[in-house]
């Protein structure tokens, strides 16, 4: 069922609005959520290249944390990846798109939460307890961002995709910014400590 959703569209019709479908809705998106893919696939990669550089440190136990947050933060490239694929399905309707989105937002937050509650913190490698809240927080909001989004998209509101806007920003933002963190910092660590 191809419910419409609350939005006018008088560019189309000249000067009577009318109401657009969740097709022609979310058809709108098509761009965003191309570049949003390729940002978080472009992305996933720089993580890997900046992690293989210092492999050896990451499989210490004393980094388990910093572990920890290297596959939140490439989690995170994940469920953007697959929010963006979700949008860039031939859409089927406003509910089917909101389930879908509504799966990547819980399992974000599931993941995030599971993961980063599962490494115990050993303050090494510059990354304190408070940097790592301050890291895992901007994704966990993204995510109750997708969620609702996905609300609104259920409910028929198509300007409830406005929010996917902060909630992809949010997201890509704060795992772009902890991979380069992950990177200097255990550089730094490197240098600071003695070879073994």
């Amino acid at each position: 069922m191809n419910l419409p959703l609350l939005l006018l569209d008088e560019a189309v019709t000249g000067a009577l609005p009318r109401v657009l479908t969740a097709r022609e809705w979310i058809e709108r998106w098509h761009e965003f959520y191309l570049m949003a893919g390729t940002a978080a696939v472009t992305l996933a990669g720089l993580l890997f290249v900046a992690l293989s550089l210092h492999l050896d440190r990451f499989v210490e136990r004393s980094h388990e944390h910093l572990l920890a947050l290297s596959r939140v933060t490439l989690l995170s490239f994940t469920f953007v990846l697959m929010a963006s694929l979700f949008m860039l399905v031939p859409p089927q309707g406003a509910r089917q798109t909101a389930i879908m989105l509504a799966a990547a937002g819980v399992a974000g937050l599931w993941f995030t939460v599971t993961l980063s509650r599962a490494a115990q913190h050993h303050d090494e490698a510059g990354f304190t307890r408070a940097q790592m809240r301050r890291r895992l927080v901007p994704p966990l909001v993204g995510y109750v961002m997708m969620l609702l989004s996905a609300t609104g998209l259920w409910f028929g509101i198509g300007e409830a995709l406005y929010m996917m806007v902060g909630a992809v920003c949010m997201i890509l933002g704060n795992a772009a910014g902890t991979s380069w963190e992950l990177l200097v910092q255990i550089a730094k660590h490197k240098h600071s400590t003695p070879e073994r």
